[in-house]
């Protein structure tokens, strides 16, 4: 419960799904690797505890959830990424 608790804070998958109807767990080792590869030491259970306290003081301090911001020069006038100018005539698109 811990790892998994521990992977899911650093976005490490602990399943996956090869096909919809099947979720295989994926191995602790390979949770434990990956964690590792992110300089997260979860090798034993007290290694597990520590990090996880770390983790979720840093999560209790943080002001706002991890956001990810885009900007562009100027708004798409693809309507297959644009829905809201597809009835625009071209060269109107304006946000």
């Amino acid at each position: 419960m811990a790892l998994s608790r521990l992977a899911e804070l650093h976005g490490v998958a602990t399943s996956y799904s090869p096909s919809p109807d099947r979720t295989v767990p994926a191995a602790e080792s390979a949770v434990v690797a990956a964690l590792a590869a992110l300089g997260v030491d979860a090798s034993s259970p007290e290694a597990i505890r520590a990090a996880l306290e770390k983790a979720e003081a840093g999560q209790a301090a943080r002001l706002l959830p991890p956001t990810v911001v885009l900007r562009s020069a100027a708004p798409s006038a693809d309507p297959r990424t644009a829905p809201e100018l597809a009835a625009l005539p071209p060269g109107t698109g304006s946000a």
